[in-house]
């Protein structure tokens, strides 16, 4: 028997379901919201709300036919607006109970006469109905149907509902959702630290990754939905990159950014490794923004702003130890849970308060000279961790204070 004929090498991680209660908690919280911010109902549409709403546990809640929707009103049951035999499933495997059906797919009418009836006859003439319009959102229905419910609608209107009701009230996670966001992690750290010992020169771009792929799959990880991956000589140049059929050779530095998922929540980290000996100008960039993230996880505190975290970082990437200079890629972190990234972002301009309870990537970077030809390259490095009521709690498992080397 091979090792891939026997499938005890192969782990699945046990996970406690969230209960009804909690989902029943989270449209009471957006009930709250709604009051306050003057809506009668909320339309849910994109697929990480109705997850987050609903515990739909099926792989594709979303597609280009058969959309399906959640309309939570201010008080009373949710009503799920969903094609027929997607009520069976839901009902099934969820908490939710009143449905509102037609028959799909139906590219003419996919549900748009049967979402119109339904917010016409549950809501009043001059209701306010919130849904997924503003920054880093996505609705789950083609936008010409959408403009077709809202004619129909009429005086009944829309409005974006994200940065007031779904931004807030995801970024604060449950113990729950923190737990699987810690579980991700740490698997995924796992098969980064298995990786060195793997990996060897001649080896191509894409089978290191698919070492690592495999590496979080025997450990438990559900997908393996964004591995970016880059090299060169020296460093690399970009931090986003499909991995390639390039040959790996002394001298390279590999990066490889991982998107996993546990229980379709999100980890979302970088590691490098270096084939043979790093050279100085590498070594000294790797050592950099390793510290520049040791500063961003010390700044964690609840009750500062999220910019204070970017000020942290970029003050030791201007230092005088840095032969570069910080990059300009927009953010130095972000947040994750149900979707990768999620608001709010590590800018200087951002003013989120940060509350125990949120997850933050620390993500600094910096453009460095190449030791071979001076050419600009980028280092990152990127942790994940949650505010607690005294700072953070580390979620991946902190990267080597030294280079990690392929020999």
């Amino acid at each position: 028997m091979t090792a891939m004929d026997d499938s005890s090498f192969l782990k699945t991680i046990p996970y406690a379901p969230f209960l009804q209660v909690e989902y029943e908690n989270r449209v009471e919280q957006a009930r709250r919201l709604m009051k306050q911010r003057g809506f009668d109902a909320l339309l849910v549409t994109s697929e990480h709300n109705l997850r987050y709403f609903v515990g739909d546990p099926s792989a594709t809640p979303i597609q280009t036919t058969r959309p399906r929707f959640l309309l939570i009103p201010t008080s009373g049951d949710p009503v799920a607006i969903v094609p027929t035999g997607v009520d069976d499933f839901l009902r099934e495997t969820t908490w939710i109970r009143n449905f509102r059906t037609w028959p799909g797919p139906n590219p003419k009418d996919e549900g748009v006469s049967v979402l119109a009836e339904s917010l016409r006859g549950l809501l009043p003439d001059n209701a306010k109905v919130g849904t997924e319009l503003g920054p880093e959102s996505r609705l789950g229905l083609p936008t010409g149907d959408f403009l077709r419910v809202a004619d129909a609608i009429n005086p009944r209107t829309f409005a974006d509902a994200s940065d007031p009701i779904f931004t807030p009230l995801r970024m604060i996670k449950s113990p729950l959702e923190i737990d699987r966001i810690r579980t991700v992690c740490r698997v995924v750290s796992e098969a980064f630290e298995s990786l060195p010992a793997k990996l060897r020169c001649g080896m191509t771009e894409r089978e290191a990754c698919r070492v690592f792929e495999f590496e979080c799959f025997i450990r438990g990880i559900d997908k393996t939905t964004k591995i970016n991956s880059i090299s060169g000589r020296g460093g690399y140049t970009r931090p986003y990159g499909v991995p390639s059929d390039k040959v790996l050779s002394d001298g390279d530095l590999l990066y490889i950014d991982a998107g996993c998922m546990f229980d379709f929540y999100w980890s979302d980290f970088c590691r490098q490794f270096a084939f043979g000996r790093p050279d100085p100008h590498t070594q000294d960039a790797y050592e950099i923004v390793w510290d520049a993230t040791e500063a961003g996880i010390a700044a964690v505190k609840p009750g500062i702003e999220i910019c204070d975290l970017w000020t942290a970082m970029s003050d030791v990437l201007s230092g005088p130890k840095n032969r570069g200079k910080p990059s300009t890629v927009g953010r130095m972190g972000h947040s994750m849970g149900l979707w990768m990234p999620e608001l709010p972002s590590v800018q200087p301009q951002d003013k989120t308060v940060l509350k125990p309870g949120m997850i933050v990537n620390i993500e600094p970077s910096t453009v460095y000279p190449s030791y071979f030809d001076g050419s600009p390259m980028m280092m990152v490095h990127e942790e994940v961790v949650v505010v607690t009521e005294i700072g953070a709690e580390l979620l991946s498992s902190r990267t080597p204070r030294a280079l990690p080397v392929v020999v």
